[in-house]
């Protein structure tokens, strides 16, 4: 049982690598876009907002470096735990100033705050927690592969969730 674990836990951080890799890609793809997104939380002066976003966009891109390899892996988890929580603060922030006109700017499907993002925040750190605790281990190829494969399909259906919720927060807004 505790390989079944192994392999779901190396899973977890290919899922967590592709989130990074692409979170990061797209706000540094859309620099200026970001940057927006950035400012609109309002949660810093002006002159900070480029400078933190060219660093968010470096930790993301670290996390994704760090979650490579084996020796570095628990690291690049924390990181991405933390940052996620770092975001998720932001986002709640925001939500108790009643600021919900915000696109959230996680690097996807443009969604704008609300709390659907708190949890789906949890649920992240909680994947990216999960390796840290059980060590990811895979005693050949084929769990390699499995591994992967099982994460690249976690990735595509969290990408079709986030698809979801943007969709349902924009129907419920629209009948508002």
């Amino acid at each position: 049982m505790s390989d079944v674990l192994q392999l779901f836990s190396l899973s977890f951080v290919v899922f967590t690598l592709l989130l990074f890799l692409r979170a990061a890609l797209h706000k540094a793809f859309d620099l200026l876009e970001f940057q927006g997104f950035v400012a609109d939380y309002d949660l810093l002066p002006e002159a900070l907002v480029k400078p933190v976003s060219y660093l968010l966009i470096t930790l993301e891109l670290l996390t994704v470096a760090l979650l490579l390899f084996s020796a570095s892996r628990s690291l690049g988890l924390l990181l991405a735990a933390a940052l996620l929580c770092l975001y998720g603060a932001a986002i709640l922030l925001n939500l108790r100033r009643g600021h919900t006109r915000i696109e959230c700017g996680c690097g996807g499907t443009p969604q704008l705050l609300n709390r659907n993002l708190l949890l789906r925040n949890a649920v992240l750190v909680l994947l990216a927690l999960l390796p840290v605790a059980i060590t990811p281990y895979a005693s050949g190829s084929i769990d390699v592969a499995v591994a992967v494969l099982a994460g690249v399909c976690l990735w595509v259906l969290y990408a079709l969730l986030e698809q979801i919720n943007a969709t349902h927060a924009a129907l419920t807004s629209k009948r508002v």
